[in-house]
């Protein structure tokens, strides 16, 4: 368990030199800042998404560290702690701290024809662990997760290939399991069952349960203690809530943070972090905006928004052209591009995802490259002889602006090929027809197929495809756009 910051030897702004260093002017604080944003913004969104999963009790995500929690339901607008998810998966995930003992994953034979997958990530969203349906296939497996300082001895029975090190000594793991019927509340309790089937727990509770998985209400809820500061309970939806000074402080405690490997082979990342200790972002100190001027506060939110913005470009521009739809896929990502990085996390944390596992495709803008707005309606048809080319399944979710679900009043987020596959919408001449407007429509086979959107300002589509095949990988597939029918 990590340490509290007093017990890190960590220093504070009393008593000690200034924050910044007297002699950089505003330009070069200002400069720092950009780095700081573009270096750190990956992991101050694990830092902040571990906090709630595992010390902000009240929090309807709380599960304690070193345990995975499954969602009794789908994902829906009320949920905000993370951005972008999916309203078509039951998830469970948690926080692994590996310093103290390693993971062990099990799982049982699961049915053919649904997807599952259990994935892994350290800080810099770095997936180097991905099992599952697309990936190892439905037969029972088990692996052995061991940080990347460990000493010793392996317990008995895994095999080479199920023996995995972890690039960092925190890790995020998240499991998924395809809904075939969203609609019908027995299909979704199958689909929690399943998910609790997949088993990810420390290795002492597995061994001291014979060596077999142990259910998630009998696992300890232990909460964690890793350093925080006040106004870390008020801003999990970083992207609308986090200041400059607030992220500052998150930089500092992620790289304070033993727990979270830094990258040692990286001579940018060295270099960049000798670069921020000058505004007082290193090890052994604790950063406190209480000691900053007001000059120094504005170059630090100059550099703040201006890095903000060249991060969104940058993972604009990084997109792959697909008929008018902007395509990520990790295939041409470089995880020292650290403005592209931050870019990716601003959008949500976590991505790109490896595009073995599934691709993005973002809808911005109509077909006539007018951006969305809530204020407008519009239609979405697709061919059912030229659906996305996929080997499990689509979803086709709205979005508001910044990232999450739109409340509307069916509780309806995406629509899916499992959903399509089971007769859910009104399907006409071989081709379905979606309906994104704020208004439940007034025809029938309309409303059948209403996909809701905001009633005014923007918002964006992000369609997964789960198990992509080459044209969802390269961008060449001709994925049909929206047309917006008022004017």
């Amino acid at each position: 368990m990590a340490l509290l910051a007093g017990s890190l030897g960590l220093s504070s702004a009393a008593g000690n030199p200034p924050q910044i260093d007297g002699k950089l002017d505003h330009e070069a604080i200002k400069q720092r800042s950009k780095e700081a944003f573009f270096w750190g913004m990956q992991q101050v969104g694990f830092y902040e998404l571990r906090h709630v999963f595992t010390m902000m009790e009240q929090a309807p995500a709380y599960r304690g560290i070193n345990r995975v929690l499954t969602s009794p339901h789908l994902l829906t607008a009320r949920d905000r702690y993370a951005t972008t998810p999916n309203a078509s998966t039951i998830y469970a995930g948690g926080f692994f701290d590996l310093r103290q003992e390693s993971i062990v994953i099990t799982t049982p034979q699961m049915p053919e024809g649904r997807y599952w997958s259990i994935q892994s990530a350290d800080q810099y969203a770095h997936w180097y662990f991905f099992i599952g349906s697309p990936f190892t296939g439905n037969q029972p497996q088990q692996y052995l997760i061991v940080g990347p300082d460990w000493k010793g001895r392996f317990p008995p029975g895994f095999k080479g290939p199920q023996i995995i090190r972890a690039p960092s000594n925190m890790v995020n793991m998240v499991s998924r399991l395809g809904l075939l019927d969203a609609r019908d509340d027995k299909e979704v309790a199958r689909a929690v069952a399943l998910v609790k089937g997949l088993s990810i727990m420390p290795l002492s509770l597995w061994e001291k349960n014979g060596r077999q998985p142990l259910a998630e209400e009998s696992q300890p809820m232990v909460r964690g203690d890793y350093p925080s500061f006040p106004r870390m309970d008020r801003i999990s939806d970083l992207t609308k809530n986090m200041t400059p000074l607030d992220y500052l402080q998150l930089v500092s405690l992620v790289i304070n943070d033993p727990s979270m490997t830094k990258r040692k082979d990286s001579a940018k990342e060295l270099a960049t972090l000798q670069r921020l200790s000058g505004i007082g972002l290193r090890e052994g100190h604790r950063f406190d905006p209480a000691g900053l001027t007001k000059e120094q506060i504005r170059a630090v939110e100059e550099g703040f928004f201006e890095a903000r913005r060249e991060a969104l470009k940058a993972f604009e521009t990084s997109l792959l052209e697909m008929n008018g739809w902007k395509l990520q896929t990790s295939l041409f990502y470089d995880e020292n591009d650290y403005v592209l990085r931050s870019g990716a996390a601003e959008i949500a944390w976590g991505s790109p995802v490896p595009f073995e596992s599934h691709t993005i495709g973002f809808g911005l803008t109509d077909a006539k490259g007018r951006k969305l707005d809530g204020a407008h309606r519009y239609t979405l048809t697709l061919d059912l002889k030229d659906l996305p080319p996929v080997t499990e399944f689509w979803e086709l979710p709205v979005y508001d602006d910044y990232g999450y679900f739109v409340d509307n009043p069916i509780d309806r987020y995406s629509v899916t090929s499992y959903l399509l596959q089971a007769g859910a919408f009104h399907v006409e001449d071989g081709k379905v027809t979606f309906y994104l407007q704020s208004e439940r429509p007034t025809q029938p086979d309309q409303a059948k197929n209403w996909l809701p959107i905001p009633k005014s300002g923007g918002f964006r589509l992000a369609p997964r495809f789960y198990g992509p095949t080459s044209p969802l990988i390269d961008g060449s597939y001709a994925m049909p756009r929206l047309v917006r029918v008022d004017f």
